[in-house]
């Protein structure tokens, strides 16, 4: 039996999972804050690199984070920590050994190391699978969970400096938009703590997500991870 693609949580129940790829990065704690100051959980699909790495930058405090820390935040502030990939490569192009070994178990066992729990989930860069990555994925023993709304956060004016800065097309009111049109019950919304590994990700996240948050709140919503948001069963999958 094929590895279910899980692509929305239960259509019934008022629960919804936000999730953030490509991290942890700078906007990470700014991220934690905005969770913490409304209650809400989320979902964190890690970048093994960015975890993995010795480079050290300042937070808005100033105080010098790593990677690790970020993680072990979120991880103890009640966040779910789940694999995204090593180095943020479309999989489908690698071989067998390349997204085993160098992609999914190594970011797994990263995480495993860091936070003492093995992680259950699994989100391919740039959302792109097949039968052959998805069976990798099963093999270990991780769930595959796309999602069913997008922030757009990541979305990108089409010049691009090779190494350099990006623009983001979309500002803070533009990414609240999205996130209040297209969440319902079961709702899998797509974000970003980083992007690609290599830039940061779009800051406007923060405030659309201040925003946004209490607002779905006040309609019933619940923010919840993936985890909590799957335990209910009838979670809509692939076709």
């Amino acid at each position: 039996m094929p590895n279910e693609i899980i692509v929305k949580g239960n259509p019934k129940i008022p629960n919804i999972a936000l999730t953030f790829d490509d991290g942890p990065g700078k906007v990470t704690p700014y991220i934690l804050d905005v969770l913490r100051r409304h209650g809400a959980k989320a979902t964190f699909f890690c970048l093994g690199y960015c975890i993995d790495k010795n480079i050290v930058d300042k937070d808005y405090t100033g105080k010098y984070i790593t990677g690790s820390e970020v993680v072990k935040r979120a991880n103890d502030e009640g966040h779910l920590i789940a694999v995204h990939s090593y180095d943020h490569l479309a999989l489908p192009g690698l071989t067998d050994e390349e997204i085993l070994n160098n992609e999914l178990s190594r970011t797994k066992n990263i995480i495993t190391n860091l936070i003492g729990k093995t992680p259950m989930y699994f989100r391919p860069p740039y959302g792109s699978i097949n039968d052959r990555v998805n069976n990798i994925a099963k093999a270990l023993d991780l769930k595959t969970v796309l999602w069913s709304c997008r922030s757009a956060d990541s979305s990108t004016e089409p010049a691009v400096i090779l190494d350099g800065s990006l623009k983001y097309k979309y500002g803070p009111v533009d990414i609240y938009n999205n996130i209040m049109r297209n969440t319902g019950n079961g709702s899998i919304i797509l974000c970003h703590d980083g992007h690609s590994g290599t830039h940061e990700a779009n800051f406007g996240i923060i405030s659309a997500l201040d925003r946004a948050i209490p607002k779905l709140q006040q309609k019933g919503f619940n923010f919840v991870t993936v985890d909590d948001l799957l335990a209910t069963g009838n979670y809509v999958i692939q076709d």
